[in-house]
């Protein structure tokens, strides 16, 4: 076993890192997979979501805390590869940390979580330029393994405002953009409070937007299903 790395990361904070890394590292655990989330946000919000969970309904992924070792967290996840199928590296909102950068170096896949308003539209670019850098230097080091990299549209709500920065997003990158998008929704702060992901409150439009953005992550990355579970 040798596990994929997802790099979670943006310029911007506010556009759901965290959410993003615990509802997909949650929801690929309750699918049989082994995930491990490194939580490298200073605040330690994906630690302290975990530690909400209720003794009887532990979170469905392993989840710690490495912010304080900064770029040398590196060491850490390596001592995880052969023991998890998926490491999620939840970074902290600012390119300037070397977190990101580090990270990218070692990710099968970078994700992007943007809010379609335009200051994440601004600050997409940033992200962006950091992956095609990240490249570049892999492609120098002789690193195997591709990296690849996609936007997942988050928080998306209706409206000509979303509309008109959806277009310029569009019109701006050259990543993909997932399929699947999270919508603004109650279930994602309530799933946070009671330390579990939105699928614990039962079949919705959450989990399902979720539960999409997974099986295209996974397609992305080439990871199967065990085959006792499923995504029914």
């Amino acid at each position: 076993m040798t596990a994929k790395v997802i790099t979670v990361f943006n310029q911007k904070g506010g556009c759901a890192k965290t959410m993003t890394s615990m509802q997909l590292s949650g929801t690929l655990g309750l699918w049989g997979l082994k995930v491990y989330v490194v939580d490298m946000d200073p605040q330690n919000t994906a630690a302290l979501w975990a530690l909400q969970a209720q003794q009887d309904s532990e979170f469905p992924a392993t989840v710690h805390s490495y912010a304080p070792l900064k770029a040398a967290f590196l060491n850490k996840v390596e001592t995880l590869m052969d023991k998890f199928d998926v490491i999620i590296i939840d970074c902290p909102p600012a390119i300037e940390s070397p977190v990101p950068w580090t990270s990218l170096l070692i990710a099968d896949l970078a994700l992007i979580p943007v809010v379609p308003v335009m200051d994440n539209v601004w600050a997409s670019k940033v992200a962006e330029d950091l992956v095609i850098k990240a490249r570049e230097e892999r492609a120098a080091n002789g690193v195997g393994g591709e990296l690849k990299a996609a936007y997942l549209l988050s928080m998306v709500r209706k409206g000509k405002v979303f509309d008109v920065c959806l277009d310029a997003l569009k019109q701006g990158i050259h990543l993909p953009i997932l399929s699947a998008r999270i919508g603004m929704r109650n279930a994602f702060p309530e799933s946070q409070l009671f330390g579990c992901v939105v699928s614990a409150f039962g079949k919705s439009t959450a989990s399902g937007e979720v539960e999409s953005a997974a099986r295209e992550i996974l397609k992305l990355l080439d990871i199967k299903l065990p085959k006792k579970q499923g995504t029914k």
